[in-house]
């Protein structure tokens, strides 16, 4: 007796469809579940994964949302920051050891970031980016990402004595012109005694 494999091939397509439909169907797509295919010799094989969601931190159209304060540890000094169009304001000098920076976006309007970057520069020396202080080429210890204007953030950083900038990295382009905070002034010295 001989079994035409291609004929038997073909009549398994009906069922793989099936099965190919009830994995699709039952695929949970926060897991990533993919749909089957019928490859050429008729064999049902995973089809590609959907899309995962994209990653809101990576969007460059992602609104940025009100800021997080959280709780000043003990035995650390508070250090309120400003930030404002365009401008930081900040004292001048801290001591050394575990410092809270509460940080205040007083906008009116945009959107600011707070970025601790160690360096001998002067404040308005930073290498610039298209804008922006690239954080690769810089000693950045930490930020608070964008947030709200109207809003307060905080960052608790353990700072040696030294030289420091803080500064505002946001660079956008604004009715067809490259805003940069950084550029228009937001960027003060901080120094760490």
């Amino acid at each position: 007796m001989s079994i035409n494999l291609r004929a038997a091939g073909l009549a398994l397509i009906p069922l793989a469809l099936a099965f190919g439909v009830l994995t699709a169907a039952c695929g949970d797509d926060d897991e990533g579940g993919g749909v089957a295919v019928i490859d050429a010799s008729g064999s049902v094989v995973p089809g590609p994964s959907p899309e995962p969601d994209p990653d809101p931190e990576a969007d460059p159209e992602a609104q940025p949302q009100a800021g997080v304060v959280g709780d000043k540890p003990d035995g650390a000094t508070q250090v309120d920051i400003i930030l404002s169009e365009w401008g930081i304001a900040a004292p001048a000098t801290a001591t050394a050891g575990k410092i809270y920076f509460l940080v205040q976006n007083a906008g009116p309007e945009d959107a600011h970031e707070f970025v601790v970057i160690r360096t001998d520069l002067a404040p308005d020396a930073l290498p610039v980016e298209d804008g922006r202080i690239p954080e690769d080429e810089v000693d950045l210890l930490d930020e608070i990402e964008p947030f709200t204007p109207g809003s307060s953030a905080s960052l608790v950083l353990d700072l040696e004595p030294g030289s420091y900038v803080l500064i505002c990295n946001i660079a956008e382009v604004e009715e067809g012109e490259l805003e940069s905070h950084y550029q228009m002034g937001m960027h003060t010295a901080f120094t760490v005694e």
